[in-house]
């Protein structure tokens, strides 16, 4: 499996370098989904970062609808990040008042990406048509979807088969810590995203455990 660990410090970036991640996620407060870390950590990660590195940008916890103030934010943190010399790419969600994919926010970042990978995270799980989303996300260049799972796992997993088939330019990352149950499932060719989990006793608060993060690629 292609297995993506999220880093919420410089600390954890370092730690996950020596692991056998294939790649870090860099947020700060995962307690409310991850948000942008400041800029200065940002530099220090270009720099430190051994392997493909993406950053989350998102400036507040406020169900993905952000004001234009946040999006040109946004869009200048993300117009930065793309003359960095080792950032593989960022992360961004921007719904509109319909819970559809803010296509112009999209636009913008567009215009300003350069070479950096895009992926679209949790706010995909907000949008009222997914088939719809993705036919937005298709056409402005998202490289990868963080999808997550249900408590109706059965479903879930017909759901992503069915999406992969249908949107195959479009890389499907399984967010694990949604469904745990779905381990047993994950084939050798899955992309997969995991917090917590890398975590010494898998919780938030505590450091990131090498051999968690492992253990879980063995599997």
């Amino acid at each position: 499996m292609f297995l993506e660990v999220v880093a919420t410090s410089l600390a954890d970036i370092r730690k996950i370098n020596n692991s056998k991640a294939d790649k870090i996620q860099f947020c700060k407060n995962l307690d409310v989904n991850g948000l942008t870390p400041n800029i200065d950590d940002i530099l220090v990660a270009d720099q430190i970062a051994l392997k493909p590195i993406d950053i989350m940008i998102r400036t507040s916890d406020d169900n993905f609808i952000f004001t234009e103030y946040e999006l040109r934010k946004q869009i200048q943190m993300i117009s930065m990040i793309s003359k960095l010399s080792n950032i593989n790419g960022v992360v961004i969600g921007a719904l509109n008042n319909e819970s559809a994919i803010n296509e112009t926010f999209l636009e913008q970042v567009n215009k300003v990406r350069a070479n950096l990978k895009l992926t679209f995270h949790q706010a995909f799980d907000q949008v009222k048509d997914f088939k719809q989303a993705l036919n937005i996300l298709e056409k402005h260049n998202i490289d990868s979807v963080l999808i997550s799972v249900s408590d109706d796992l059965e479903k879930s997993l017909k759901d992503i088969k069915e999406l992969k088939s249908g949107y195959p330019k479009i890389k499907f990352v399984i967010n694990f810590e949604t469904n745990q149950n779905i381990k047993q499932y994950i084939k050798a060719r899955d992309y997969v995203h995991i917090s917590t989990s890398a975590r010494v006793d898998q919780n938030l608060n505590s450091e990131i455990s090498i051999e968690n993060i492992n253990a879980f690629k063995e599997k």
